[in-house]
């Protein structure tokens, strides 16, 4: 399972406005909750929250990855979210985030969410990768990008 496979249009926000960490995570959860097979989105926001109380989901430079396992889930969902205006997220170099990749798993899930998690941050890890997320604002552009081989995108 790759990142494109749990991720969809609908699911794709761009330019968004919240205030906290807390206003995220629960436009994360709403978008999570449309994907097909989803727990509703106060048992992800939950599964996020008590997540995010075992430590930041931050990656640094400008990203997190926040995801969380939920019991009544019963496919892996992800959303992707694009800020405005970054916001604090307790990220391990203290820069302020503006990407988010959230995922949602079953609670019985594996290794699944773990392949997904490496490959966000290998694709993240790349300043081509990133910048391109920041300035592309159509949604079906992004899924194109996302859905690319990260072998076949230039690093920097």
């Amino acid at each position: 399972m790759q990142l494109v496979d749990v991720l969809a249009l609908d699911r794709i926000a761009v330019d968004i406005s919240v205030s906290s960490k807390k206003a995220l995570l629960e436009k994360a959860a709403e978008l999570l909750a449309a994907a097909p097979g989803s727990a509703n989105a106060r048992d992800i926001f939950d599964s996020l929250c008590q997540r995010e109380r075992l430590g930041s989901t931050g990656l640094g430079q400008g990203v997190a990855i926040p995801h969380g396992r939920v019991d009544n889930q019963e496919n892996v969902s992800g959303a992707m979210i694009r800020l405005k205006r970054p916001i604090d997220f307790d990220a391990p170099d203290h820069e302020k985030v503006d990407l988010f990749f959230a995922l949602a798993v079953p609670g019985q899930c594996t290794d699944t969410h773990l392949r997904l998690l490496a490959e966000m941050a290998e694709r993240l890890g790349r300043e081509s990768q990133r910048e391109a997320l920041r300035t592309i604002d159509d949604p079906d552009e992004l899924l194109r990008l996302l859905s690319a081989n990260p072998a076949d995108t230039p690093t920097q």
